[in-house]
């Protein structure tokens, strides 16, 4: 049947219809190839901290040596200027980047990952991830920050996270709900374009909660919870409401009784693939190493088995573990946490002298096996010149 015959037997009204679908699937095809392919390296205005952050990191991406990829508690526990003058009072001359994302789990870490190599940071030598597997329940997912990363592939990493996760049917399904609402979003380009006529002056009215972007350059990317909207009232909260349920946590982690996700990452689950991909990115680019590590979270709260797995087979070549409140103590009493999940700014001041102290010995260690090797091999070359 030729087209001409076709449109004398349907009714004229379907041609249009089907005319006007074929119309739209085109439309939207469109629109999400120009969203996808639009350069990964450019970061739009209307991100809040994470617009600041990474302009800021841009416009000085050859000025540090070290830069911490992580969720909140990166963000509000790893603090650059301390880490800085501990590890130059170790001998180390350090400068050192806070790209914390609020809840960010691993898929958008590596979304964020990616952007920076791109930038080709000409001195960058240790990126430090703390990479959260099973948290993607999106509180808002048309805002900005949640549409903008999810591109079809980092879309299709989430769904895969949620359906190994450990959650709820009920949970799961609210979770790959708010994740398909921002893909269509980013698709579409639906407030995606909001970029190109968004000035850079108003930046500081889609912070979150109240952060101080001037703050936030001045403490390279750090912002404490003490320094947030209500702080004071999550404190209390805290105190009052759940702390009783802390403590009994931290006695079951202090035990070992109980721990998160211990069956739930094998080998081959995806939540172990990315961070062996996040590996391997990091490590093929020349003189940059990836040090994985885990901050002072309980295990009841946290679910680090993917990580602690991926590192005992191998899959990635460190790992600083701080969840072992049997042995970094003081990081788990009350007066060093805003909460059950993050610490406090004196908190994150001593957990920040900690880390960078280990972070020293294991430079010292791999500088004297380094210099073991190379002396064995000048033994072996004067032997060899010998013979």
């Amino acid at each position: 049947m030729n087209v001409d015959t076709w449109k004398k037997v349907v009714p004229r009204s379907v041609v249009m219809f089907s005319y006007s679908m074929i119309f739209m699937l085109s439309l939207i095809s469109t629109a999400g190839l120009i969203n996808t392919v639009l350069p990964s390296s450019v970061s739009p205005q209307n991100l809040g901290d994470i617009s600041i952050k990474f302009q800021y990191f841009s416009d000085h991406k050859d000025d540090y040596d070290v830069i911490f990829l992580g969720p909140s508690t990166t963000y509000q526990g790893v603090v650059p200027k301390v880490f800085d003058a501990t590890m130059a009072a170790n001998g180390k001359t350090i400068r050192s980047f806070n790209f914390g994302i609020m809840a960010a789990n691993v898929a958008e870490l590596d979304f964020y990952l990616q952007k920076i190599l791109a930038l080709k940071p000409a001195n960058l030598k240790w990126i430090f991830l703390d990479c959260l597997v099973d948290f993607f329940m999106e509180d808002a997912p048309t805002a900005a920050k949640n549409v903008y990363w999810h591109t079809p592939i980092k879309t299709i990493e989430n769904f895969q996270l949620i359906s190994e996760s450990t959650s709820t049917f009920k949970e799961k399904i609210s979770g790959f709900y708010a994740n398909s609402v921002s893909f269509l979003y980013r698709w579409l380009g639906i407030g995606y374009f909001s970029n190109f006529w968004l000035q850079k002056s108003e930046v500081s009215e889609v912070l979150p909660k109240g952060i101080s972007g001037d703050k936030l350059i001045q403490e390279a990317g750090y912002y404490a919870m003490d320094w947030l909207e209500n702080s004071e009232k999550w404190k209390q909260i805290f105190l009052s409401k759940r702390l009783e349920s802390y403590q009994e946590q931290l006695n079951q982690s202090k035990s070992g009784v109980f721990v998160r996700g211990k069956d739930t990452y094998p080998l081959n689950s995806y939540a172990i693939k990315i961070i062996k991909n996040i590996d391997s990115r990091i490590d093929s680019q020349n003189k940059m190493e990836p040090i994985f590590f885990i901050p002072p979270v309980l295990n009841t709260d946290f679910d680090n088995s993917a990580i602690t797995k991926a590192y005992n087979n191998g899959y990635i070549s460190n790992l600083f573990a701080f969840n072992r409140p049997n042995t970094f103590t003081t990081l788990y009493e009350v007066d060093r946490r805003s909460d059950g999940r993050h610490l406090n700014h004196e908190g994150a001041q001593e957990f920040t002298r900690i880390f960078a102290a280990e972070f020293s010995q294991y430079l010292n260690l791999n500088s004297s096996n380094q210099s073991l090797v190379s002396r064995s091999q000048s033994i072996k070359a004067k032997l060899s010149n010998q013979t």
